[in-house]
Formats: C-alpha cells, structure tokens, sequence
C-alpha cells in the first residue's frame, strides 16, 4: 500500500461494518479498503462490527470491537436474512454506547448500519458519513426477504430520513448515486470506486509458471482448458446463467473444466444438484471458500476468467483481483462491468447461455489474442486504484466536515 496520505481528518472515526468481518467478500475489501487509508492517515478509528469473521491484518490506529455474541445466531449469510435483522437490532444499543462515551465526531456508517446512525444523530454530535453499497429498499424487494408493501414503504421511508440527515453520502454505481440525488443536495453526495486499491497488493505479483503447474496437478486441472468463477452464489450473480450456458462448452472443448470458488454449504449443494440435472456434473468443480492468496493462483492459473452477473448492481469487486491476475475475462454486458472493462479489455457478451458460451469458446479457442496486454490491463487499474480511494474520501469528509467545530 502507498504511504500518500489525504489532507486533514477527522481526529476520530466510529466505523459501523454490519457484517461478519472479515471474510472474503467485496464489502468487506472495501471496507478494509477504507481502514487502510484511514490508517496510512494516521487516524484513530474504533470498527464496531459482528462477533463473526475473521481478525484481518492490524492496521496502526484501526481498532475491531465485536458485538458480543446472541445465543442461536453462530453465523449471518449474505444477503437478508432474519439472523442479520436480528444482529442489526442487537447492534443499535451498543452504537449507542460507543457514541456516549464520546470523542467521535464522523461516524462512518455502511449499509444498513447508516439507518441506526441516522435514528440515533439527534441524540449525539457526530457528523454522519452514509457508505451507500446499494439501494435497500430496492435490495430488500428483488431478494424477495420483505414482500408486504407496507413493510417495503417503512424501510423507504427510514432510508430517505437517513439520506436527509446524512452530512454526506458515498455511492460506488451510477444507481445508488441517481438515488440518493432524489433526496440530497449535489454537494452531498460523492462518488468514488470504493475497491479498486486490492490489485495493487496483487497485480506486481506474477506467480512463477511452477506454482501455477503445480496448483493445476494438485487439482487434477494439468492439460484441461478451465474456466474459473470466484465468488459468492447469490442470485444476481449469475451462476445459473453460466451453468446454462457449459453444457455447449463442453460439447465442443470435452476436457474442459470449470472451477467454482465460493458459496455456502447449501448453495453449494443446490449447484452440484443443477450441475448432475444438466450432465455437467463431472466437469464443474465446486471447491467451496478458498483463502484470497489460493484463489488469485487459481485466477492466474486459469485460461479464462468469467463474470455472468445478471443485475446492474455495483461493480463486483471480484472484476478487480480478475483484471490484477492478468487471465482473459468473459464478463455479461451490463453497465457495472463496463465501469471497469470494454471492448479492448474483456470480451463483453449479452446476458445469454448462448452468448457466454459463445464467448468462452472465443478465448479457450485462443481468440483473445486481440484483447489488451495483460500487464496494460493490471497496470490501468492499479494506477487508478490508490488516487480514486484517496479523492473519495478526501471530498466525502471534507463535504460531511466542512461545517463542522
């Protein structure tokens, strides 16, 4: 990481991650992201955070505090759940008593955890900062957790008060930041990409080609053409997309592979069970969570790299460490990939079995030959990636401070 530093901070930080923390997901790269150049700052930030996870790296002046744990709840999945809605409950009392002890004056608040922080702001001086990843309401109604009008009416209600007393919103995608334009001034909201730092860390690093062969025999992958997927299985990933669309792959490469990095037990098991339905069973592999440093050796190692999403959400945080491993990307044509790749870069194809499978034909046939050079690709990126987060932060807390004592 660079050790460049933003113009003056806030003196203290209470930073609300609603999350287990830390795990291999992209909310919590770009809330480490976030701590990482608050830390090369020199700030002091308490992160108040579920009693899930795992202790990342100690930053310098970044400390975790865990809510303690609730009897029946051992783990929140992704996505909403009750468990989540449970531990957020759980959580608004132990906010406030970080904020009565004092001494914060931004509370750096992401997701729902924004919600609490807005209802408890009249009670407290604090400056709010909204880390706005997605529209709930919106998130709430495609996933299906909340289908009475009623309750989907009061959960947009609390998230235009929040939006209200927001000093300032940070949005990472052009829909976050049309809505929170609906509510709040221009110069209350500010853009930034709130991941691209992680290739750094990574896209100088090359593994040595031994490294590579021997992850490929350890997991029976030498002499296969293997596509690779990392990351999580929530619908709006588009992992049934991508299952439609292997059986004409392998139809017309039959060694070929696919590797699947990532979900949970059961979604795990519902995927073996579509794989079995479809007859691609022996050619999908479905290794489960792997530590980022395997996975970005089996980014490396693979001959394509693929990103079905099929909602225009963010940009997947996952595209990031793919462009940083070098690897050809098959990705959907959605407005979030295009923020990070085009047509020079990835091989851009509509949300279709047959389009994807068309295009990973293209590059497992070696017709990437046309696409960017790796390294430009990595090295575009990277350059990018330290001054975004620094000019985002720099211009959200000085648009949430600039009236401040």
């Amino acid at each position: 990481m660079r050790s460049e530093t933003l113009p003056s901070m806030p003196p203290r930080i209470l930073f609300l991650a609603p999350q287990p923390y830390f795990r291999l997901r992209g909310i919590c790269i770009a809330h480490q992201i976030c701590l990482e150049v608050f830390s090369a700052r020199g700030e002091r930030v308490d992160v108040l955070t579920f009693p899930f996870g795992e202790d990342p790296e100690p930053l310098p002046g970044v400390r975790i505090l865990r809510l303690p744990a609730l009897p029946g709840v051992r783990d929140v999945p992704i996505g909403p759940s009750k468990r989540k809605l449970i531990m957020d409950l759980w959580s608004l009392p132990w906010i406030a008593g970080r904020l009565w002890s004092g001494g914060y004056r931004f509370v750096h608040a992401c997701e729902e955890s924004a919600i609490l922080a807005a209802l408890l702001k009249p009670f407290f001086r604090f400056r709010l900062v909204y880390d706005m990843d997605d529209v709930l309401s919106l998130r709430l109604r495609r996933s299906g957790f909340l289908r009475r009008r009623t309750l989907l009416r009061w959960v947009a209600a609390l998230e235009r008060l929040t939006l209200r007393r927001a000093d300032v919103v940070v949005t990472n995608s052009r829909e976050t930041r049309r809505f929170a334009l609906r509510v709040c001034a221009p110069g209350r909201v500010v853009f930034y990409d709130h991941a691209p730092a992680m290739p750094s860390a990574f896209s100088g690093h090359r593994a040595p080609p031994e490294e590579l062969d021997a992850l490929r025999r350890r997991w029976d992958l030498a002499g296969r053409k293997f596509v690779l997927y990392a990351g999580n299985l929530e619908p709006y990933q588009g992992v049934d997309l991508l299952m439609d669309a292997l059986p004409a792959v392998f139809r017309s490469l039959p060694g070929a592979v696919c590797v699947v990095i990532g979900g949970q037990e059961e979604q795990i098991a519902a995927l073996r069970r579509r794989c079995a339905a479809l007859g691609t069973g022996d050619s999908v592999r479905c290794l489960g969570p792997r530590p980022f440093p395997e996975t970005f050796l089996f980014m490396q190692a693979a001959d394509v790299l693929v990103s079905p999403m099929t909602q225009k959400k963010a940009v997947p945080m996952k595209l990031y460490a793919y462009v940083g491993s070098g690897t050809p990307i098959v990705a959907t044509d959605l407005p979030n990939h295009k923020e990070l790749l085009d047509a020079g870069s990835a091989v851009l194809v509509p949300p279709r079995p047959d389009a994807l499978a068309e295009g990973l034909l293209r590059i497992l046939s070696g017709g990437g030959a046309g696409l960017r050079s790796r390294e430009s690709s990595r090295d575009r990126v990277a350059t990018s990636a330290w001054e975004s987060a620094r000019r985002g932060l720099e211009a959200a807390y000085s648009a949430a401070g600039a009236d401040a004592s």
